[in-house]
């Protein structure tokens, strides 16, 4: 790719061809959505909020993230300010 990096795709279609382009493929697919009549996402996107949190949290424990670092990034959001905030 162009700016010579691992590409990872979490995709529900393995055959897509982002899937066929990327270095690792984290297949989040499911067999059949929650919806009644088939058209709503929901199954499908609980799968990829659950790899990406799991992703996350993976990523966290390996850098040794501490709340210090949370608070670095992210100081305006309210989990930031809490940590910021001293009483």
């Amino acid at each position: 790719n162009r700016i010579n990096c691992l590409l990872v795709a979490m995709t529900g279609k393995p055959r897509s061809t982002l899937a066929q382009r990327c270095d690792y493929l984290l297949d989040v697919g499911v067999k059949e959505e929650a919806c009644p009549i088939g058209l709503a996402p929901t199954a499908s996107t609980t799968a990829a909020l659950a790899m990406g949190d799991a992703l996350a949290m993976a990523y966290l424990e390996i850098r040794g993230f501490r709340e210090e670092d949370f608070a670095q990034n992210h100081p305006g959001g309210s989990l930031g300010r809490k940590l910021l905030t001293t009483v």
